[in-house]
């Protein structure tokens, strides 16, 4: 998850007073001023970077999350921890809302949060700001395993299992006005989300843009089928 802004148009502070059809000049940077996220074994930036720094194996071969069903699933993956961890009424989430909510949506606006902060700006200056949300995202079985296995959620999964949703919920949260769309290129939606935020930036179409990608494997067929790629 980050937030990219360029140097002129798209001060954090200054935003309410940008013109939004300005583009940024050719000799103008856009840049990344803040950065989050969340890896298997590594909770935060810090980790991943100490985790990394010391050559540590990130992978998993314990079956905390699900116990093979197939002679050919892998015996290692890379686990994420706190996945079902969520604060519904931080982010204006009912408790039914949350359950039926994908959890990469949930993290996703975690992370949004602490990118926010990363940047040095408080998450309020953003309300009404041509600011962009942009997400990566590939395959999610969650929809498919809370419609089949959880009819109490009350058609409310259709909204917080979509695709589109990654992004809204952000948009939606922070009271932006800029583009919010997710994206799904294979395994280049994040770099294509990226390079999206880039384009509307230089374009002057947002003052700045929230990019971030997530994919999570919640279904031991869905890892098996990625797998046998």
């Amino acid at each position: 998850m980050s937030i990219k802004h360029s140097e002129r148009a798209c001060s954090m502070e200054s935003s309410k007073r940008c013109n939004p059809y300005v583009k940024v000049l050719p000799e103008e940077e856009i840049v990344i001023s803040g950065i989050s996220g969340r890896f298997p074994n590594s909770d935060n930036m810090k980790q991943l970077e100490e985790n990394l720094l010391n050559k540590m194996d990130l992978g998993s071969d314990d079956n905390r999350r699900w116990s093979p069903v197939h002679y050919d699933m892998p015996t290692r993956s890379g686990l994420i921890n706190h996945e079902q961890k969520f604060d519904a009424q931080f982010f204006n989430m009912t408790s039914s809302e949350a359950h039926a909510t994908d959890p990469m949506c949930r993290m996703l606006l975690e992370h949004t949060y602490e990118a926010i902060i990363d940047a040095g700006v408080n998450p309020k200056e953003l309300r009404g700001t041509k600011t962009g949300v942009i997400i990566g995202s590939c395959y999610s079985a969650t929809r498919n395993i809370i419609t089949f296995y959880r009819p109490d959620a009350a058609g409310y999964t259709f909204v917080g299992c979509s695709q589109y949703f990654l992004a809204n919920s952000i948009s939606n949260w922070l009271g932006l006005n800029g583009p919010s769309y997710a994206l799904d290129t294979a395994c280049s939606s994040s770099h294509y989300a990226m390079a999206e935020a880039y384009r509307m930036i230089r374009s002057g179409e947002c003052d700045a843009a929230i990019v971030g990608g997530a994919n999570m494997c919640l279904h031991p067929y869905i890892s098996l089928q990625f797998f046998q790629l």
